[in-house]
Formats: structure tokens, C-alpha cells, sequence
């Protein structure tokens, strides 16, 4: 690390990092988008008439879409089961998986012709738009624990490490080092491995917990670089803000990602169950409607 003291050359501020685009950032809001116009439409003309659940268009809406969402499953299977990997990648199946999850709701709306039959349709109707919710927010929880919807997981391992990086990027003189340390360490620790209930709280206290943080680290950089000339003072603190503004960010990004990853690991609990109330009351219905 470099020392500041009276003779330390001008330092340069560091260049920000240009944020990556994240893989599939713009597919599923596109994709969305165009489902959304086309309930819009089906909407505008359900009273004409055209589409009847139980014959023609209708009805063969209602059983491709109802095997749209049956294949769901093929991505938890593909995922878990070494058996099924001669049917493709799982970074595959998860972007038909993302697909099926719309499209697949977007048939079964389509066929019912937005209106409710009878007690089975209605139970089958509102678990399905439960299903497709909840896939919204994984899909939500879910980016922001990858690199986008089809990126790599990003690992605490990985947050720690740029933490510790730009830590160590602060230049300090030795008698700022053990005291800004100090505090810098303390300020780590709670960042990542925490429970939910911590998770939230520290997201709730972030950022004033930041803001304070700043002030109290640039404070002492400023005594600490008083007896410099007036240009290579404002360098060396500009140098500095530059850094420890970085070294917040990555630390705002490690509160985020701890929790984002414990509300994805609950919803994950709550989404499996969902899903398969979801096939109980579609077959419930397809047999209702075949056999009466």
C-alpha cells in the first residue's frame, strides 16, 4: 500500500469499472411485454366470442398451454437427475424453463377467455396465476444472486474478494492503517453470512450505516493529509473518496446479495409446493371436463 505523507507523489483517481451486461437482462422483459399485448388484445375481443374453452381453438389452447407448464418439471429434473442429461444443458432448460413459465399461463388465459367456469376451472385458474407470480419474483430473486438470468452464480467467496481489494487499494500512511482498519474490519464482518432476519436489518441500515462510515474515514484521511500542499491534498483526497466510494459500493452489493439469496432460498421452499397444488388441480380439471 502507498503511504501519504508530505512527499508522496499526486495520486490519480481510480476509473470506475464499467458495469457487464448481464445475460438475459432484456429477454424476459421483452418477452413479457409481448404476452402482455397479447392478453391485452384476446381481452378486447373475449366477447365476441371466438375462442370457447370447450371446442376448436379454445380447447387446444388449453391443452398446449397445460403442456407448457407440465414441462416445467423438466428443468428441476434435468437439474438434479444425471439421467437427463442427454436431453440438453441446464442453462438451457432454465431459459425454456423461464419461457414455458410465461407463455404456457398466456394459452391457458387465452383459452379460458378470461372468464371463471366451474369450481374446479377456478381453483386451477387462480393456482396457475399463483404459480406464474411466484415464478416472477424467483425469476427477480434469482438475478440478482447470478451474473443475469443464464449467468454464473455469484458467490460470497467472490464478494469478499473485491471487498478485501479495494480495501487494500485505500492508500493509508501507518498511523491511519491500524485505526481505519480497525474500523473497516468491524464494518466487514457483518456484510455476509448472516441469517434472514440479519440480512434485512442490514439492508434497512445500510446505507446510513455507510454514509457514517464515509464520513468518519474521510475526516481522518483529511487531518492526516493537512500538512500537504493545497494541490496534492485535494489529489490525495479525491484519490481516496474515489476508492472508499468503490469499497461502499462493494459492500451496498454484499448486503444486497446475502438478501437476495435467503429470499430465494424461502421462496424456493414455497414455489415446489405451488407448483404441484398447480398439477393436482389441472388434472382435477382436464378429468372433470373429460368425464362430465
Amino acid at each position: 500500500m502507498t503511504d501519504i505523507t508530505p512527499n508522496a507523489g499526486p495520486v490519480k483517481p481510480m476509473e470506475k469499472p464499467r458495469k457487464p451486461r448481464r445475460p438475459g437482462a432484456r429477454e424476459m422483459p421483452l418477452l413479457s411485454l409481448v404476452v402482455a399485448g397479447i392478453l391485452l388484445y384476446g381481452w378486447t375481443k373475449r366477447a365476441e366470442g371466438q375462442i370457447v374453452a370447450e371446442e376448436g381453438v379454445g380447447y387446444y389452447l388449453g391443452i398446449i398451454g397445460s403442456v407448457m407448464m407440465l414441462m416445467l418439471l423438466l428443468y428441476p429434473l434435468r437439474k438434479r437427475l444425471k439421467s437427463f442429461r442427454l436431453i440438453g444443458n441446464v442453462r438451457g432448460w432454465f431459459r425454456i424453463h423461464m419461457i414455458l413459465g410465461v407463455v404456457g399461463p398466456m394459452l391457458v388465459i387465452l383459452h379460458s377467455n378470461f372468464s371463471l367456469g366451474s369450481l374446479n376451472s377456478t381453483i386451477a385458474f387462480f393456482a396457475m396465476l399463483t404459480v406464474a407470480g411466484s415464478g416472477y419474483i424467483g425469476r427477480f430473486l434469482y438475478a440478482h444472486i447470478h451474473r443475469g438470468l443464464y449467468g454464473k452464480k455469484l458467490t460470497t467467496q467472490e464478494m469478499k474478494a473485491e471487498i478485501t481489494k479495494l480495501h487494500e487499494d485505500l492508500a493509508l500512511n501507518e498511523d491511519m492503517r491500524a485505526e481505519v482498519n480497525s474500523v473497516l474490519n468491524v464494518f466487514e464482518k457483518r456484510l455476509i453470512g448472516q441469517g434472514l432476519f440479519a440480512s434485512i436489518s442490514h439492508i434497512v441500515t445500510g446505507p446510513m450505516a455507510r454514509r457514517a462510515l464515509r464520513r468518519r474515514v474521510l475526516k481522518r484521511m483529511k487531518q492526516a493529509v493537512a500538512p500537504l500542499p493545497v494541490r496534492q491534498k485535494r489529489r490525495a483526497i479525491s484519490a481516496f473518496s474515489s476508492t472508499i466510494d468503490q469499497y461502499l459500493a462493494a459492500t451496498a452489493r454484499a448486503e444486497a446479495f446475502t438478501f437476495y439469496e435467503r429470499m430465494f432460498s424461502l421462496w424456493h421452499l414455497l414455489h415446489l409446493p405451488l407448483f404441484f397444488i398447480l398439477v393436482l388441480a389441472a388434472l382435477a380439471h382436464v378429468i372433470a371436463v373429460h368425464l362430465y
